[in-house]
């Protein structure tokens, strides 16, 4: 028994969907979830995927005038606050003008890229070539070392930031393009800036992975289209019931309502108990909690990043697939998980698909290739720990320049120790694959309950430590996690 049906195997709604009522009927359909789903620019995204559909021939490059339209009246992934404040400290206007330095800026940060994608294509044998994607990560660490380090003020401090500042965001969707560079058939320069912040969402993990994926997913035909939006439609009716569920939790553990549910209490006009549990990051800042009290906050802050992870992530796939392109899911069926390593698969698929593509193989390609076992656990501790922290990191400029390089590093520190455990659970956990064979080969389901409670578990208590903060060290961390098994501290 299913919560939302499966459209997509209906073969009499797959068939309606491809004619002219049925197309106008989806986009209907998908402009009422959008709606519903609390999204403000549905009208403007149900317009693009409108033209998509209906001219699908032209569809990648539909996209890549969503992406400039996006980009012109909706970029915001930039962070406008922290530009505002540095051309203040600088003494400069924030009103148009300060729009158009930026905007001459970001064409010259991509005028760069193409010009350094063009150079990957054609010298194949340099080592830039080579190492596209390292080139990138060096050359923006630079820029953060140089913003951090050297006595920068007025226009030149302006100046450097901001080339930081609107390169963060699309550093990671550069480095699929810089991949792509390397593929037989890449795309041009005008279908590649579609794949750069998409208008269906992701502002920080590309959602999909590149141009390269965007080719292999694109509906060839009027019925995987038709399936495909009806995925989408599906997709969409599964996070509104997640989107009540979390705000459901919300209101009935934390007391703290939502906009929908703020919405029906104005309009029935009850109230609601609740249990008061009150948040994580209340429950860290006091010096004493019970434990009972501890527990209950840990537990429902792991089911709202549960819940997190499967509300915003499959709404942009949702987008994705009325677009025309089968992307798969974000989050999928965590909580059937039975090791470590496939509930980290299953929680945040597209994440995770970053740090496998340039890092995890990067490594396993190249490394201890006469031992499979240290060549697995090296490749995985590259991936969930080393590249966990650059990426975060590399994303969390404004902590550089308002704390310095070294104070931020430092503040890193929790973080770290999380990206670390992390890493060494997920790799200690493939080397023992086959425990996890033998609880699905077992006919017990209570081997397989057992299983899963474990993984949840360790997930839950490693969510104390998933925190990129700068301003509180390890061992506040440490003392509530030693509180939660009742060690005096």
């Amino acid at each position: 028994m299913r919560i939302v049906p499966q459209l997509d195997a209906y073969p009499r709604l797959v068939s309606f969907g491809q004619t002219a009522l049925g197309k106008a009927v989806l986009l209907g359909a998908f402009a009422g979830g959008l709606f519903f789903n609390r999204l403000d620019s549905w009208i403007e995204i149900t317009a693009a995927v409108a033209a998509m559909t209906y001219f699908p021939a032209r569809r990648r490059r539909l996209v890549s005038m969503a992406a400039l339209y996006w980009l012109v009246f909706h970029s915001t992934w930039l962070n406008w606050a922290f530009l505002r404040e540095l051309a203040t400290a600088a003494g400069q206007k924030t009103d148009w003008t300060l729009t158009v330095l930026l905007s001459g800026i970001l064409a010259a940060v991509f005028c760069v890229l193409a010009v350094f994608f063009r150079y990957v294509r054609a010298r194949r044998v340099s080592l830039a070539a080579k190492r596209p994607v390292l080139c990138l990560m060096a050359g923006y660490a630079l820029m953060l070392a140089a913003g951090a380090l050297l006595p920068l003020g007025g226009m030149t401090r302006l100046l450097v930031w901001s080339v930081i500042a609107v390169t963060a965001p699309y550093l990671w969707f550069f480095a699929y393009a810089l991949k792509d560079a390397s593929a037989r058939t890449p795309d041009d320069a005008v279908l590649q800036f579609g794949t750069l912040q998409p208008f269906w969402g992701s502002p920080n993990v590309p959602v999909p992975k590149g141009a390269a994926n965007l080719r292999n997913i694109e509906a060839r035909n009027p019925e995987d289209l038709s399936i495909t939006q009806l995925k989408a439609i599906k997709l969409l009716i599964w996070v509104f019931t997640l989107q009540v569920l979390q705000q459901g939790l919300l209101l009935f553990v934390h007391g703290a309502p939502g906009e929908l549910v703020l919405r029906l209490i104005g309009l029935l006009h009850w109230t609601v108990p609740n249990l008061g549990v009150p948040t994580l990051e209340t429950s860290l800042q006091r010096a004493v909690v019970p434990v009972h009290i501890a527990w209950a906050s840990l537990i429902a802050h792991f089911a709202q990043a549960l819940l997190s992870a499967a509300v915003g992530p499959n709404l942009v796939i949702a987008c994705c697939r009325m677009a025309g392109f089968n992307a798969l899911r974000n989050s999928y069926r965590p909580l059937q998980a039975l090791t470590v390593a496939e509930f980290w698969n299953r929680y945040n698929y597209y994440f995770k698909e970053v740090l496998v593509d340039f890092f995890f193989f990067p490594v396993f390609t190249r490394y201890f290739k006469q031992y499979r076992r240290l060549r697995l656990f090296a490749a995985t501790m590259a991936a969930a720990t080393v590249g966990n922290m650059i990426y975060h990191f590399s994303l969390d400029y404004r902590s550089v320049a308002q704390m310095g390089l070294w104070r931020a590093l430092v503040g890193f520190q929790v973080y770290s120790f999380y990206s670390t455990v992390l890493g060494l659970g997920i790799g200690i956990s493939q080397l023992r694959g086959h425990g996890g064979q033998r609880a699905r080969g077992d006919a017990s389901r209570w081997r397989r309950a057992l299983a899963t409670v474990g993984v949840l578990l360790f997930f839950c208590l490693l969510e104390v430590f998933d925190q990129e903060g700068r301003s509180v060290g390890l061992g506040r961390y440490g003392r509530f996690f030693l509180r939660l098994f009742s060690i005096p501290v």
